[in-house]
């Protein structure tokens, strides 16, 4: 039996309204919720003669995904391997527990695409999408349901610290505060040393070994979930804040510096008192222009400790002076 123009056309619009009413639910945000399953949750056909299988080959971290960001943003992409001709309609629903706040309809010619939503708090998110494929008087839906640990995108690790010790620069820091309170076992970090190779590990502390202490490095961290240890996203975080260690200075450079802050005044001291040491004599020893005979006896025997023993005794020599008598009277 074959279908008329007028048929067909009916039938494409059955379809459309069938999608847009009752394939899916609006209020899915009530039933009950099966995380990281990838489900068909309803499947029709024109007729029998159109009960052809248009499944395809759909992988949820391939095809589509969801990622919640520590800013609260909600994004939201999807590529499918679509047959020519078909079309995608997308249905997001988001989920407070069992209550929809908020509702999203989109149609996508491109069979690819993307959305962002920024979020306020809940107490227990939810994200349900949904794909509905409809081509040749088919139709199937696909749904996922994420919730908030599936979904987070951790936020960088905290408190770096970074030094050099023995040689080796030792990193080391606290585990991103997440959300769900993830046991810490489920984080894995990358360490960035400036030209060093970046590493991956899951310790939150690493030695670098043989390092130059002469050099400066900048050190930062980043951490994502191990998919095989905990459920979460493979995104890594953004980079944490950078620590720079600066070039160290050995005690041995200090010694030295300090010997030579203290020497170099006292050698241009000395250097000092030598150039003026005539100068000072000088000062601290003035000729005296005849002096006493006590002074005297205490400046030729050069010691100061003298200056207070008794001086020998002194002979007074009288001066006598001759006067001509000239015979003239003396006139004043």
């Amino acid at each position: 039996m074959k279908f008329g123009p007028v048929h067909s056309l009916c039938c494409t619009l059955l379809i459309f309204w069938v999608i847009q009413s009752g394939a899916i639910d609006v209020e899915v945000c009530q039933n009950k919720k099966s995380i990281n399953n990838l489900k068909v949750t309803s499947k029709y056909s024109s007729g029998p003669e159109h009960d052809r299988n248009i499944d395809v080959e759909i992988e949820e971290n391939e095809n589509f995904n969801c990622y919640l960001y520590p800013t609260n943003l909600l994004n939201c992409s999807w590529t499918f391997p679509l047959l020519k001709d078909a079309q995608l309609f997308v249905y997001i629903s988001i989920c407070d527990n069992n209550s929809t706040v908020h509702y999203l309809s989109l149609s996508s010619e491109e069979h690819s695409g993307s959305t962002s939503i920024a979020l306020r708090e809940y107490e227990m998110l939810y994200v349900i999408v949904q794909f509905n494929v409809s081509w040749d008087h088919m139709w199937i839906v696909y749904s996922y349901v994420y919730d908030t640990e599936m979904m987070e995108v951790l936020p960088p690790p905290v408190n770096i610290a970074a030094s050099v010790v023995d040689e080796g620069l030792m990193v080391s820091w606290d585990p991103p505060r997440d959300r769900s309170n993830s046991n810490s076992r489920c984080f894995e970090y990358q360490l960035d040393v400036g030209n060093q190779e970046k590493k991956q590990i899951r310790a939150r502390q690493v030695t670098i070994p043989n390092v130059d202490p002469a050099c400066t490095y900048r050190a930062r961290v980043r951490a994502r979930k191990i998919s095989a240890a905990c459920l979460g996203s493979e995104l890594w975080s953004d980079w944490s804040n950078t620590v720079t260690i600066e070039p160290l200075i050995r005690t041995l450079n200090i010694m030295v510096i300090v010997s030579i802050a203290l020497g170099v005044p006292m050698i241009l001291l000395t250097l000092l008192l030598l150039v003026r040491n005539q100068r000072v004599k000088q000062v601290l020893h003035p000729t005296i222009p005849c002096p006493a005979l006590k002074y005297k006896y205490f400046l030729e025997e050069e010691n100061i400790l003298n200056f207070y023993r008794p001086t020998p005794s002194m002979k007074y020599e009288e001066e006598i002076t001759v006067v001509e008598d000239t015979g003239k009277p003396f006139t004043k």
